[in-house]
């Protein structure tokens, strides 16, 4: 018969073995685990060297002046087309600009004035910028 500490070993040595499979099976499902975040990482760094190669050709002086060259038509402020402050119209007074929105009680409202021409640009340019976009005001 087969003795009683016999049996307490063979218990013993079967939960070791136990323990030491599932402890073992851990540590493959970490490993496993680890190396998944690894080529994460790893895909992330090949990602952001990409956008950092972006923005460098995005932002590239050179590019940018051609891009702006073509899309569109500001040029550098000539002296020509500064003005002193003294050039500029004051505003008009509060109680005309009253006078001129309300008609007189009784009277009937007079059609709208059109509206004056735009005055021309002194610049090269102005009259061809006007022909191609209008007078927006």
């Amino acid at each position: 018969m087969i003795g009683k500490s016999t049996i307490v070993w063979i218990c013993l040595a079967t939960m070791a073995s136990g323990i030491l499979y599932h402890t073992s099976y851990r540590v493959q499902e970490q490993a496993e685990r680890l190396s998944s975040i690894n080529r994460q990482i790893v895909a992330e760094q090949e990602a952001i060297q990409v956008l950092k190669a972006e923005w460098a050709y995005l932002n590239d002086p050179i590019r940018m002046e051609r891009l702006v060259a073509g899309h569109t038509v500001l040029q550098p402020v000539k002296l020509e087309q500064m003005v002193t402050l003294d050039a500029i119209p004051e505003k008009l007074p509060a109680d005309a600009l009253v006078a001129e929105a309300a008609p007189p009680a009784g009277k009937a409202t007079p059609a709208p004035k059109s509206p004056a021409p735009a005055p021309t640009p002194k610049t090269p340019e102005g009259p061809m910028l006007l022909a191609k976009y209008g007078a927006r005001r």
